[in-house]
């Protein structure tokens, strides 16, 4: 990787982060949809779920108090099996077809972020061990599922605390079985230890300066011009990356 793709990539976590501080969801699925722009998807996931597990970590650390225990064993019950399977799909599926998931899912994201059938519907608590099994597959396919994840979690029963709380265990279980799956069929952290270890800290200085600067600018110009970055990744990675690739 060239010095300025290294570059690249970095501001894309520091800027990711940053609009995921101000506008809450969404920031590791656009970083993991610009990560596809330099990298290939057997590349792209793992190395985006390490630098997502240091931002998971730092979330647990913080919201250890809050967290909601109940419905996290749930979900983590059947999440091992179902990252064995989404293992197992990921190496048979073509680079293209991967890349055209991933943008499916992308602007899968962005209708999600305007539902408002579930509002005021909480999910049985039975219903997050499927959850966490297809979540287990979806993670290694499409590398980020945490904005369906949010819609799911938001509760009458929960405080916001817990809301955060909890995603950020979801990602950090997610990522970290991420990792191990990769790491056992042979894929080599340390062939990207210089990507990840400049990612890392680029994205945990974007959400510190995302709290502090954006915080104060109006979220709904943000928002704006980040759905319409998604909607360009996106359609990009499903017409000419996907369709016309194969």
């Amino acid at each position: 990787m060239s010095p300025l793709e290294l570059l690249f990539l970095c501001t894309a976590a520091f800027c990711t982060s940053a609009l995921t501080a101000v506008v809450g969801a969404g920031g590791g699925t656009a970083l993991i949809a610009i990560m596809l722009q330099i990298m290939s998807p057997a590349a792209a996931i793992p190395v985006h779920g390490a630098v997502q597990l240091a931002s998971n970590t730092t979330r647990v650390w913080l919201f250890r108090k809050h967290m909601a225990w109940p419905i996290i064993i749930r979900f983590a019950a059947l999440m091992p099996f179902g990252v064995a399977l989404g293992l197992l799909l990921f190496q048979g599926l073509p680079t293209e077809v991967i890349q055209g998931l991933i943008g499916c899912f992308v602007l899968i994201t962005l209708a999600t972020r305007q539902l408002k059938s579930l509002e005021g519907k909480d999910l049985p608590l039975w219903a997050f061990i499927p959850v966490g099994f297809v979540t287990g597959v979806l993670n290694m396919i499409v590398g980020v599922i945490a904005p369906i994840l949010g819609v799911l979690v938001i509760r009458k029963d929960l405080k916001k605390e817990q809301v955060v709380g909890t995603l950020g265990f979801f990602g950090f279980i997610g990522n970290l079985l991420k990792i191990a799956g990769f790491t056992l069929v042979g894929f080599s952290f340390r062939e990207h230890g210089l990507t990840i270890a400049c990612m890392v800290p680029a994205a945990i200085i974007g959400t510190r300066v995302g709290r502090a600067v954006l915080s104060n600018l109006d979220e709904r110009y943000f928002m704006v011009g980040f759905r319409i970055m998604l909607l360009a990744l996106g359609l990009k990675l499903i017409v000419f990356d996907a369709i016309l690739g194969l």
